[in-house]
Order: C-alpha cells, then sequence, then structure tokens
C-alpha cells in the first residue's frame, strides 16, 4: 500500500499539538524528532510559517513555545477536525 503525504495542515496541526502537550519552550531540533517524520529542512519552513502568524515564538537560544493564540487555535482545531475527518 501506498503512503499517503500529509498535508500542510496536518504537519502543522501536528507541530502545534506536540508543544501544546509539551508546553515548556524545546529546542527546535526536539520538537522536530518528536512531532514529524519531515526533513529537517521542510519542518524548519513549517515552523517558520507558524511563527510568521504568532503561533510559535522563539528565544534567541534556539527554544520555541506555543504563543496563547497558538494554544487557542491548537483547542479549536482539535474541536473541528473530527467533524471534518
Amino acid at each position: 500500500m501506498a503512503k499517503t503525504r500529509k498535508s500542510a495542515v496536518q504537519i502543522r496541526f501536528e507541530i502545534l499539538e506536540y508543544m501544546f502537550f509539551n508546553a515548556k519552550p524545546s529546542l527546535r531540533t526536539v520538537i522536530w524528532r518528536k512531532s514529524t517524520n519531515l526533513s529537517y529542512d521542510d519542518f524548519l519552513k513549517h515552523l517558520l510559517f507558524l511563527e510568521e502568524r504568532k503561533l510559535v515564538k522563539e528565544t534567541a537560544d534556539g527554544y520555541s513555545s506555543l504563543t496563547e493564540e497558538g494554544r487557542r487555535l491548537y483547542i479549536e482545531l482539535r474541536k473541528s477536525l473530527p467533524s471534518i475527518l
């Protein structure tokens, strides 16, 4: 059986989900290894997308965490996704 590719929305949701349940700031490499199976470069593109939308914030020392808006959006997505899928 062929593997289906995940959409950008699914990938970003999985990143948000990992960060939601692991609330303390984490290094990008830890988030990458624990939340996706993407190449690191592809992961960074999705993380940058989330940062640009103020859903994730990054400190100067490379640690990332969810913003309040990111937490709110994750909760809303979690509520609505079962009805869509």
